[in-house]
């Protein structure tokens, strides 16, 4: 198995039918159901999740600056500083799963992702260790938005209809972070390891 063909397969231009993206699939299929009357234009309009494009329109510059610039490596080098000169690469997954989890309670996983997936990386490369492990526990942890309401939109959905208070998402969540922590602190180094 081949992660890195199987991500380029996956996620990269090739949409199983030869020739055709799947970012040209999905346009195309958007597009016939309208022309076939399964939607109307004003629903294929109303149905774009228009927040989470501006939200990506507006972090994916933040994250290209963090890197270009060098501040991605200077908060690495501080980060690295705190930890000790030469931390465990294990410990630096351990923290940055911490911190994105954290993130990701108050803000968007996207935004916390694309926040700290360059910091990550540069971290890794300081400790000669492949950035894989630490950016799949980044992005983990950012899908873990167990703990608040607003964490993310289901969450906040069933908020009242439920009769929920905050501290019953802080009490159920906390576990499944917890659990979430555990089991990627022994996975995601057994099948991303530090020192291939």
């Amino acid at each position: 198995f081949n992660a890195d063909s199987h991500y380029q397969n996956y996620y990269g231009k090739d949409s199983g039918i030869k020739g055709i993206s799947l970012e040209m699939a999905a346009v195309v299929g958007a597009l016939v159901c309208v022309l076939t009357g399964c939607l109307t234009e004003k629903q294929a309009y109303a149905s774009i999740d228009w927040v989470t494009i501006f939200l990506f329109a507006g972090m994916m510059p933040v994250s290209k600056a963090i890197d270009v610039t060098g501040a991605g490596k200077l908060i690495a080098d501080w980060t690295v500083g705190l930890m000790g000169g030469s931390p465990s690469p294990l410990i630096v997954t351990a923290v940055l799963f911490a911190l994105s989890c954290t993130l990701t309670q108050f803000m968007s996983n996207t935004a916390s992702a694309a926040l700290l997936c360059p910091i990550g990386i540069a971290i890794a490369q300081n400790l000669n260790a492949s950035p894989k492990a630490v950016v799949m526990a980044i992005a983990v942890a950012a899908s873990c938005a167990f703990a608040t309401p607003v964490g993310t939109p289901p969450n906040t959905l069933v908020l009242g209809p439920g009769g929920y208070k905050f501290m019953d998402y802080v009490k159920c969540g906390c576990g499944l972070v917890a659990v979430s922590f555990a089991v990627c602190l022994v996975v995601i180094p057994m099948v991303w390891p530090f020192f291939p």
